[in-house]
């Protein structure tokens, strides 16, 4: 599985697996504009439009410890087809719902499929790639969710002129059920010697992973990623609206792009310095570029900060996730990957929630600077934390 004469020299696998999740990250990000007119026709509100947003995020966050437990005991593979599977019934699920109570069992079917796709492909990833070039992996892996979202969005909301929802969720499932077929090409990795029992119970497993020092910090410090996504994905838009600085769309354009760049080059170069090395500074240039919100009155502006955010964010998800990975053995990798992701939803949820409750008190300007706060205080904690280990480290060998 490991062996490759491909471009990039990385194994088939590995690629077979990038495109499986462009695919099925597109067939969500192309519902992005329609999900929400839908609701609408279905004779919902602003409410009930929260409220899909909100079951999915709660099905996915209440679903990660089961599959990332199910990818470690059954396998990547099996766990990647229950995500791919559920994407394609969710899409299908919008097609023929006809009642608000109907749609919302599809998001949560959809919350579903999120939480194993998610909590196998990193470990996938890993499986099939020499340890030496885990950063380089993770970070082209993880931009597919960026290619998606710089691609999917668009289609989806010019289509909603020429074509009826029902068609566009038809086109959706049909997305799905692409990358499932590339799914289905994939082989199981060859698993790694075992150093737990295979059917130990599930609360000893979890506590094994949370005991390891190595998924514990950057699960930790996901939490600030996921604040700063939750922000950004709900309050930018009005943030961008309430100043005058046109489409909002452009942002996360050039947010997306830039994290691809990023998380390109700061995965090959982790490979090389340390995860630390290359997460700390882009934690330092989220907060900068966050911070720098409050100042922002222009496009061209909004579009620099975006490029610096997206910096940040693309080269600390790819170097949180490189530590993990060193850290976690293969028999535990599913279950890591599950804690980081829930630390992200539950980083999300809480970002979306109070960031609300302070812009009610005060702009969204002030909201962002706190933000960049939170990621400076995030930055010390974390060298900290990871110099105290490595001094650590130090002392065992003298």
């Amino acid at each position: 599985m490991r062996r490759s004469a491909l471009p990039g020299g990385f194994s088939l696998a590995f690629y077979l697996a990038f495109l499986s999740a462009i695919l099925q990250y597109s067939s969500a990000s192309l519902l992005l504009t329609p999900l929400p007119v839908y609701i609408e026709e279905l004779g919902g509100g602003p409410a009930e439009v929260g409220l899909s947003g909100t079951i999915v995020a709660l099905t996915a966050l209440a679903f990660r410890p089961y599959m990332g437990r199910l990818a470690d005991t059954r396998g990547r593979k099996p766990t990647l087809l229950i995500g791919a599977s559920m994407y394609v019934v969710a899409s299908l699920g919008y097609a023929v719902s006809d009642s608000i109570p109907v749609f919302l069992v599809a998001r949560v079917i959809q919350g579903i499929g999120i939480s194993a796709f998610t909590s196998a492909f990193g470990a996938y990833v890993a499986d099939v790639t020499p340890p030496a070039r885990w950063g380089e992996a993770l970070g082209i892996a993880g931009t597919s969710m960026a290619v998606a979202t710089m691609v999917a969005p668009p289609i989806g909301a010019a289509l909603i002129g020429h074509l009826a929802l029902r068609g566009i969720f038809l086109i959706a499932a049909m997305t799905a059920l692409a990358a499932l077929g590339v799914t289905l090409l994939l082989r199981e990795p060859q698993k790694e010697p075992q150093t737990r029992h295979a059917g130990s119970p599930d609360l000893p497993r979890a506590i094994e992973v949370v005991r390891l020092r190595g998924v514990l910090v950057p699960s930790v410090a996901n939490l600030t990623l996921g604040v700063a996504q939750g922000t950004f994905m709900t309050f930018l838009p009005l943030f961008v609206r309430d100043r005058g600085l046109g489409n909002a769309g452009f942002f996360f354009t050039m947010m997306s792009g830039f994290s691809i760049v990023a998380a390109f080059s700061m995965g090959r170069l982790s490979d090389r310095v340390g995860r630390p090395a290359v997460a700390l500074p882009m934690f330092l240039i989220l907060a900068l570029g966050s911070g720098s919100l409050v100042w922002t009155y222009s496009f061209a502006m909004l579009l620099l900060v975006a490029a610096v955010i997206g910096i940040g964010v693309g080269g600390a998800r790819v170097g949180l996730e490189s530590m993990l990975v060193d850290a976690a053995p293969a028999s535990l990798r599913g279950t890591a990957f599950g804690l980081l992701y829930l630390c992200f939803d539950i980083g999300i949820a809480s970002g979306s929630m109070a960031g609300g409750l302070l812009a009610s008190f005060t702009d969204y300007g002030t909201l962002y600077a706190l933000v960049g706060v939170i990621c400076l205080l995030t930055t010390g904690a974390f060298g900290a934390v990871t110099r105290e280990e490595r001094s650590s480290r130090g002392n065992r060998q003298i």
